[in-house]
């Protein structure tokens, strides 16, 4: 019969085993992710230009206001994951 500790133990390289494989596909998918937002962003720049010089203030400046939705939810994002976790030491 196995004792608690030898239990925990499993359960624990279990669990590290899990999250060794989980990492690099989460990595991988945030790489990806971040890669189509830069050429996203790229190519909106691109047709801005094309714009005149007032359609291009008009297309900013609510291009601005997306981001900056975009970054407010982050914010959220981030501070609700700083009172979930652990005080570090």
């Amino acid at each position: 019969m196995q004792t608690v500790r030898e239990l925990l133990e499993k359960a624990e390289e279990s669990a590290r085993k899990a999250v060794e494989k989980a990492t690099p596909a989460v990595q991988k998918s945030v790489s990806t992710s971040m890669d189509a937002a830069g050429k996203g962003f790229n190519a909106t720049m691109k047709s801005i230009d094309s714009a005149t010089t007032r359609e291009q203030l008009e297309l900013l400046k609510a291009y601005r206001k997306v981001l900056g939705g975009q970054v407010d939810y982050v914010d959220s994002r981030i501070r609700t994951l700083e009172s979930k976790a652990p005080a570090s030491k």
